[in-house]
């Protein structure tokens, strides 16, 4: 620290002075560290806003998504079971004698597996 010397002796008002300034300057330092935390605060809860909004605009897309795509396996799912219904009551009334013979033997092989032994 610089002093200013008067016939050998620290002139007291200069370094008084100085003392004053230093402190103004710190207290200047320290509000603009303030605000400039405080700035990057709001910078910081806007972005991580915009990145929940987003993840939330994304999340309700995907979900849109495949509830429509689920629906759409479900149709797909219903018709093919409706068509194939239809096929095999067609081949029971075309063939009806070996309808009766398959289901005869499905149900006896049921029957032997579940049957306890004893």
């Amino acid at each position: 620290m610089a002093q200013a010397r008067t016939n050998g002796k620290a002139d007291t008002a200069d370094v008084t002075a100085q003392i004053e300034t230093i402190k103004e300057d710190i207290a200047a330092l320290t509000a603009l560290m303030s605000e400039v935390a405080h700035d990057k605060k709001d910078e910081a809860k806007a972005r991580a806003a915009d990145a929940a909004s987003t993840l939330k605009r994304a999340a309700a897309d995907r979900a849109d998504a495949a509830q429509t795509k689920a629906v759409e396996t479900g149709e797909k799912l219903r018709a093919d079971a409706e068509a194939a219904y239809y096929k095999a009551e067609d081949t029971v009334r075309q063939q009806p004698a070996m309808a009766v013979g398959i289901a005869a033997g499905l149900g006896f092989l049921v029957g032997m597996m579940t049957a306890r032994r004893s």
